[in-house]
């Protein structure tokens, strides 16, 4: 199956990384694990890794970091010299789709993979197998079942990866998908949201505007059927939060049941 190369698009990010965006990702992260002092954190499919230095920030004790491409490992790895060279960070090569590697990983306080299963090209086998290493917490990001628009934008996607010539086309129309609304109904904030696009997650807008359009493999659900295939796991829904306003998503925090009070 031909694949966006995420990894390229990261190495690309770390040009332009600084310690104001691990700072913004640290603050994002703590809004949505709290205190995480003493847990162990693995990173299903770290990409730039900049979630993982975010956990050892936040006090994590160990943080293990993987991805099925080989920049996105070199780009972690490159983020782990520059800003925390001495912690306990681990970085590897791995699948979210090979079940025999993430049972050899043993049990994480935290398995944290944020809009990363939805492009394994199997979203539902990825959303099971990532139960295996959750001891206590499983924190997800997947794309929003829009019916007709979801299929429409994993048709541009196919397309943005299979046919080079389209490309700038494609750009454009996630240009206008992500920053559309807001130039027609706020255009007064477009400059300062650019430039503070660093605030969602430690993230850069221009990578995101590439990561976007060209995103495939593409899947996505809806939160009803979800939060129904983890709870038939053992895993209960302990806050959820919508993103976008053209193309969403969920943010999912679910904790195991035998750690509930």
């Amino acid at each position: 199956m031909q694949r966006f190369e995420f990894g390229k698009n990261w190495q690309s990010f770390l040009s332009v990384v600084t310690e104001q965006h691990v700072s913004e990702a640290t603050e994002r992260l703590s809004e949505l694990l709290g205190n995480i002092t003493g847990k162990t954190f693995l990173d299903v499919g770290c990409g730039s890794g900049i979630q993982s230095l975010a956990a050892l920030r936040l006090g994590a004790s160990r943080v293990l970091s993987f991805d099925y491409d080989a920049q996105s490992v070199a780009c972690t790895a490159e983020l782990k010299r520059r800003f925390a060279p001495n912690a306990n960070w681990q970085i590897e090569t791995g699948s979210a789709l090979d079940e025999e590697y993430l049972r050899s990983l043993g049990l994480f306080s935290i398995v944290y993979s944020w809009g990363v299963l939805h492009h394994t090209g199997d979203l539902w086998r990825a959303l099971d197998l990532v139960t295996i290493p959750a001891n206590e917490t499983l924190a997800l990001c997947v794309y929003n079942d829009q019916g007709t628009l979801s299929r429409a934008w994993r048709r541009l996607k196919r397309s943005y990866v299979q046919h080079p010539f389209y490309r700038p086309i494609i750009i454009t129309a996630s240009l206008a998908t992500i920053w559309g609304p807001k130039l027609l109904l706020l255009p007064h904030r477009v400059i300062p949201d650019w430039r503070n696009w660093k605030r969602k997650r430690g993230m850069s807008p221009w990578h995101d505007v590439i990561d976007w359009a060209g995103g495939y493999p593409y899947e996505f659900s809806n939160k009803d059927r979800v939060i129904e295939f983890y709870q038939k796991r053992g895993f209960y829904l302990s806050s959820i939060k919508r993103f976008g306003r053209i193309l969403t998503m969920y943010e999912y925090v679910f904790t195991a049941q035998d750690t509930q009070a």
